[in-house]
């Protein structure tokens, strides 16, 4: 099994697809994965429970703050990340990822990549809370450039307050 230490991430419009390429450039094996609409979108609507769930900060927040607590904690942490624009070197082949597991323990989230025929995954990675919003936020930037209808934010907008007659 291999693991995955870095990630890239092309959109690609002619395939209609997320190309997530594992370890690009960074001295350890390469695995190509295709992430279809569908699994990206279910990918996205599980994050939100999942920071809800593992987040402190989140989780005792009222929850009327959370949403606006887990978007805050999202800008932080894509504002702490260091993107390259670059043109890849892209191969033919690439695994058609058919689900992604996420587990959390000691404060840090292991990835578990399942492609092709086997029952196990072929990939895993170890991530901190910071480097989980960050492959979150680039998959919804994917989903938008493919004009996919993911949200405009991720985690809702914070909580408008009612209007109220007196």
């Amino acid at each position: 099994m291999l693991h995955i230490a870095s990630f890239t991430f092309q959109y690609d419009q002619h395939e209609d697809r997320i190309r997530l390429i594992g370890n690009l450039n960074n001295g350890q094996p390469r695995i190509d994965f295709w992430v279809t609409r569908r699994l990206c979108l279910r990918i996205l609507s599980a994050s939100d429970q999942l920071v809800s769930k593992t987040s402190e900060r989140v989780s005792n927040s009222p929850s009327e703050h959370r949403e606006a607590m887990a978007q805050f904690e999202h800008e932080q942490a894509r504002q702490a990340m260091k993107v390259q624009e670059a043109p890849l070197e892209t191969r033919d082949k690439a695994l058609l990822l058919h689900r992604l597991d996420a587990s959390f323990r000691d404060g840090r989230y292991l990835l578990s990549f399942f492609a092709g025929e086997g029952d196990g995954a072929v990939a895993t990675s170890v991530l901190n809370y910071a480097e989980l919003h960050q492959v979150i936020h680039l998959l919804h930037r994917g989903c938008q450039v493919l004009d996919w209808g993911a949200p405009k934010m991720l985690f809702g907008t914070p909580n408008e307050p009612t209007p109220r007659l007196q």
